[in-house]
């Protein structure tokens, strides 16, 4: 189990150090297993929100020594956030009223099924993982929320997702020495695309796509000296449909009637070099052929990915990613969750943020995206490997730009473009202090759409490889006269709001 010292997004320490391992002849296990570290997505279980600035990230689905040696394993991570938004009251203002106002959550436009979602606003999240199994077989059970009862207004369903992925994992054994087979059989969440060394990166958001289903996923892992090729592939299903006959509604959240059972078959090549750089292709196809889909009268609905990306992960010149996807949507209106594209949660939210309403839900996505993050102190102790026990900056920068052709002309040839930079300077054992810029812009042809955020924090921790960390943040967002916010349940575009320009946020954290 390697663990590092995350800094702003960025593992540094003995995660470092893995080229040096796959290189040390001396200690062939660790030369194997550094070999083998090569990933061509997220595993399942991994929190799908990253630590902040200044932690450690632990290692999920540890295995046990032996066959004989039955194990149970519990990890986790929370965050609970107070955040407020500052606004002015609109209209006349009584003498019993305030002129200033304070939203909880923030009115601002950081929605995760859209384009303009940056994380900068932290939200509640809890994952608990469980495991218990052995060398060969490992049970695992997640549970998810994103709601504390004690702190919510109202009982939100969705929000408390109980049971996210229940799945067995097999490390299938081998007669060559080089060469690894796993799988996973049962529900679980796959995503490929990410863009941070061991999280979804800074905009919280898979590239290529998030598989959600019940199946299989085979992974085989084929040693070649200094390299590894990973062959990956998946079938994945749902349990059930959406009645036809039961309305939406917030306790069943939303449910789609006019979507079909949804099916997704993927595939995935790669190859890796001494742990350092790993290239990948990947192939997404979900369909539905549901003659319940508005009872038989929508068309049936695809939605196939490619895409390809470029990981280089190394302790003194830092971590590097770059990736391309192109996404057909064809009569997508069909599909549900099974396949998220850009954290869109089925084919109705991809033509509610991309294709348009008049779309017929076909059309094609073109994205890419890039983050990079340096540790100044890894860089000037090299060849030394730097373990985070001492002060550090780490610089980040990173973007995505997504094209879209659709068949409403309103929405065909928008191109959507965000990107930004983050310094995060680690000063004492107990304190850092980050300051991020982003730039949203939801209409490259639509300037006043666009808007910025200057956040600026402090972080709060016990030790330098600290498990937990008090974060205090402000955001200063500065809009175009063209911003909409959202908000009813479930929320849609309101034009008569004023998104706040000032959030103040307090956020406490822990993993392990």
């Amino acid at each position: 189990m390697k663990r590092g010292l995350r800094l702003s997004g960025l593992l540094i320490g003995t995660c470092a150090s893995l080229p040096a391992l796959a290189q040390d002849s001396g200690n062939a296990s660790n030369k194997d297993e550094a070999k083998q570290a090569i990933s061509l997505g997220l595993a399942p279980g991994t929190p799908q929100v990253g630590a902040l600035p200044g932690g450690l990230t632990p290692a999920y689905g540890q295995k046990a020594a032996d066959e004989g040696d039955w194990r149970f394993d519990f990890h986790g991570f929370l965050t609970m956030p107070l955040r407020a938004g500052f606004n002015t009251r609109a209209g006349a203002v009584t003498t019993e009223q305030h002129t200033g106002v304070l939203h909880a959550p923030p009115v601002v436009p950081d929605y995760r099924d859209s384009f303009t979602y940056t994380t900068i606003v932290p939200q509640p999240y809890v994952q608990l993982n469980f495991s218990y199994g052995n060398s060969v077989v490992t049970g695992n059970v997640v549970l998810l929320a994103r709601t504390a009862s004690t702190a919510a207004s109202f009982y939100n369903p969705p929000d408390q997702s109980g049971i996210s992925d229940a799945f067995l994992n097999y490390r299938l054994p081998t007669l060559a020495k080089n060469v690894h087979f796993e799988a996973n059989i049962g529900a679980f969440t796959n995503r490929y695309g990410v863009m941070g060394e061991y999280d979804e990166g800074k905009y919280g958001t898979p590239v290529i796509a998030r598989v959600n289903g019940v199946g299989e996923n085979i992974i085989a892992k084929f040693g070649l000296g200094n390299a590894v090729v990973e062959l990956e592939q998946g079938i994945q299903g749902q349990f059930d449909k959406f009645p036809y006959d039961t309305a939406p509604a917030g306790w069943n959240g939303f449910g789609d009637p006019n979507a079909g059972s949804g099916f997704v078959n993927h595939l995935h090549a790669g190859v890796g070099y001494l742990s350092t750089a790993t290239l990948g292709l990947h192939y997404l196809s979900a369909w539905t052929q549901d003659d319940r889909a508005s009872q038989g009268t929508r068309p049936d609905g695809r939605l196939g990915v490619l895409g390809a990306d470029v990981r280089l992960t190394t302790g003194n010149i830092g971590h590097l990613y770059v990736a391309a996807s192109r996404t057909k949507a064809d009569h997508v209106r069909s599909v549900g969750r099974i396949l998220e594209v850009l954290n869109t949660t089925s084919g109705q939210g991809l033509i509610d943020n991309y294709l348009g309403p008049n779309s017929g839900g076909t059309g094609t996505l073109m994205t890419f995206a890039a983050q990079y993050d340096l540790s100044v102190t890894s860089v000037l102790r090299y060849p030394a490997v730097f373990a985070g026990d001492s002060p550090d900056v780490v610089l980040s920068l990173f973007g995505m730009q997504t094209g879209i052709a659709s068949n409403d002309p309103a929405y065909d040839g928008v191109t959507k473009r965000k990107f930004g930079g983050e310094a995060a300077y680690s000063i004492l054992p107990w304190l850092a202090a980050s300051a991020r810029f982003d730039r949203v812009i939801p209409n490259a042809d639509d300037g006043k759409q666009s808007f910025s955020i200057v956040s600026p924090r402090v972080i709060f921790r016990t030790k330098w490889q600290a498990h937990d960390q008090v974060v205090l943040q402000y955001s200063r967002w500065i809009y175009g006269s063209g911003v909409v916010v959202r908000s009813g349940y479930p929320a849609v575009a309101d034009p008569t709001l004023h998104p706040d320009r000032d959030v103040l946020s307090i956020s406490a954290s822990m993993w392990w």
